[in-house]
């Protein structure tokens, strides 16, 4: 899972820039956008300006104004909105300097993003090998260190938003968890870099 270059299938991502972005479309097409966010770790600001950003493009797909969208936040879960109507699934992925938030009618998605930095981990031998899938794992350790930084992102990022779009928590890998996340259709985020990023979709 590599990305040396994004693939013509890369989803696009918009900048938010406060309004005037796209609707996801009742086919299931979802629309993803890519919030600027301070250069740290402590999320609360990101966290509130990707609120303000969901608010404001759900209340525009809603006819209603932001402070009115029934917007339920819960902490490690995603928002949720609270609708007796067709479901609308919503997704969000933080990182220092960038946030994604994602909308969807008509089935599920769950995203994912980190910049390549952070995937030089001391640790990432474990990591590959007790949460992502054997062949994976196996083939991270062969990768020369140079490749290997982007490749363990990549892969994370593709198993985070598998896991999301499952409503599931981060778990060892199991066959039977790589058979309910392999349902999943993933395809590759278009970001800024230097980030990478994933979404998982589920009809």
């Amino acid at each position: 899972m590599s990305r040396a270059g994004l693939s013509d299938t890369a989803l696009a991502t918009h900048i938010w820039t406060g309004s005037g972005m796209p609707l996801p479309a009742q086919n299931g097409s979802p629309v993803i956008v890519a919030i600027p966010t301070p250069q740290t770790r402590l999320r609360g600001q990101a966290r509130e300006l990707v609120r303000k950003a969901l608010r404001t493009m759900l209340g525009q797909l809603l006819d209603c104004a932001p402070e009115a969208v029934p917007l339920d936040i819960e902490p490690g879960r995603a928002p949720r909105l609270r609708l007796s109507t067709a479901p609308i699934h919503l997704s969000i992925s933080h990182e220092a300097g960038l946030s994604l938030a994602a909308i969807r009618m008509g089935g599920r998605i769950g995203i994912d993003l980190m910049a390549p930095a952070d995937a030089a981990l001391p640790d990432w031998e474990a990591l590959a090998r007790d949460y992502l899938a054997p062949p994976m794992a196996a083939t991270l350790n062969k990768l020369p260190a140079p490749q290997r930084q982007a490749a363990f992102a990549s892969a994370w990022t593709f198993h985070e938003a598998c896991l999301k779009c499952l409503e599931l928590p981060l778990q060892e890998w199991t066959p039977a968890l790589g058979s309910r996340l392999a349902r999943c259709r993933t395809v590759e985020l278009a970001l800024p870099a230097p980030y990478i990023g994933a979404a998982a979709l589920l009809d």
